[in-house]
């Protein structure tokens, strides 16, 4: 039986890439541990059947840069330590380190000297995360050290993972060998994401044309852009809504104060965050998904989730004109709007307003770009091969060949 542990530094039901590895794991037999963070008394985490979730008594700061530097210290020693017990007590095949921090792979050196192989998932690029959230250039010693960090973090690891082609671009230019790299994309959970268990269902509340954004909210995803579009939307759509769902930041203090400072607070909804198996029943009620990023090194090449889900559960999308959405859907299936103006955000909304059957067009176009493509049921293939080529050959229990076989 393949023993493995999967390493994040955040909350388990927030981290939905690490709860589709661990569905993957669990459904070939695999024994699943999570290490992770503990989450609020009242975000317990539920006994989940062939998964054991081990947290740490630490949270996230979602401070400066000082706070993350200390947050970042403290949780790397703990991990240390965890790791080790644990590698000591189960002997773990694999032990999957998912980044933000990489150098939170170099907690499982112990355990790599016991014999495990190191995964290292590459989810986000921390050169070009930190360019986006603290608005550094690319030549800062801030910058050369991430680089450096990057690679060797990358180093360590027997086998790297990574979330688009972009990515992995960046990562073999910054010396990271090619072969070394397997690209697995953030592709929705199709059983958690069912266009058919969900109908659309929008909110009838006053016949409300409801507008809904879900996941993290930082200055980067510019939701500022979306509040700013609502004065030019409510004398034309007087019933708009646009509504929030994510963690309460001091970001979020800041959208509030934006709101009702521009008088449009009776019309922007904000909700917390909630588990990703609520989401797709949220994002059903909803008419357009909107996806307000700023232009940035990070978002222009990092894969949004939430485009995705929009996209797999039917809603049209609004978002800004990024390389990366460019990538995946083209032209003609989202409605594009110029990055950071909040007027041609507003003249989108207003066109799938007015036009129901141009909701349904973008649509059914993007179901063609990217929904009907397999998703993650054809990359979990490539995930098996990944994790065959670290076990030796007795210990082989998934198979690529098999799953195929088995899921036709």
């Amino acid at each position: 039986m393949l023993r493995i542990c999967l390493v994040s530094h955040q909350y388990y039901y927030r981290d939905t890439r690490v709860r589709r590895y661990v569905d993957t794991l669990c459904r070939v037999g695999a024994q699943v541990h999570v290490l992770c963070l503990r989450p609020s008394e009242n975000q317990l985490i539920k006994a989940e059947q062939g998964v054991r979730v081990i947290t740490l008594p630490i949270g996230r700061s979602y401070g400066g840069r000082l706070a993350y530097v200390v947050e970042y210290a403290l949780a790397f020693m703990l991990y240390a330590v965890y790791l080790t017990a644990l590698q000591l007590r189960h002997r773990y095949h694999i032990i999957q380190v998912h980044n933000i921090p990489d150098i939170l792979i170099w907690a499982a050196l112990l355990p790599r000297l016991l014999g495990a192989k190191l995964v290292l998932d590459v989810r986000d690029p921390m050169p070009e995360l930190y360019m986006s959230k603290f608005s550094d250039g690319k030549g800062g010693a801030v910058q050369r050290l991430l680089r450096w960090q990057e690679k060797l973090s990358c180093w360590l690891a027997h086998r790297v993972i990574t979330a688009n082609s972009n990515f992995e671009e960046n990562l073999a230019a910054r010396g990271v060998p090619r072969d070394k790299i397997t690209v697995l994309t953030n592709a929705p959970d199709l059983d958690i994401f069912d266009r058919v268990k969900y109908p659309p269902a929008p909110d009838p509340e006053d016949e409300r044309f409801t507008l809904i954004y879900t996941g993290t909210i930082a200055p980067r995803y510019g939701l500022d852009v979306a509040i700013r579009a609502m004065p030019f939307l409510i004398p034309e759509i007087p019933q708009v809504r646009l509504r929030i769902i994510g963690p309460n930041t001091s970001y979020t203090q800041q959208l509030v104060a934006l709101a009702q400072a521009l008088g449009v607070a009776s019309h922007v909804e904000f909700k917390a965050a909630i588990p990703i198996e609520e989401v797709p029943k949220e994002t059903r009620r909803a008419h357009v998904g909107v996806y307000p990023a700023i232009l940035t090194p990070h978002t222009d090449i990092a894969t949004p989730c939430k485009v995705l889900e929009y996209a797999v559960m039917g809603l049209p999308v609004v978002a800004p004109r990024l390389k990366i959405l460019r990538q995946i859907f083209g032209e003609d299936a989202l409605a594009f709007f110029a990055p950071g103006d909040a007027q041609d955000l507003a003249a989108r909304v207003l066109e799938l307003y007015r036009a129901p059957e141009l909701r349904a067009r973008l649509v059914h176009a993007a179901d063609a770009a990217y929904v009907q493509r397999g998703g993650w049921d054809v990359e979990k293939l490539a995930y098996f091969d990944l994790l065959n080529g670290l076990l030796p050959p007795g210990e082989h229990i998934v198979s690529a060949e098999g799953e195929r076989a088995a899921s036709t």
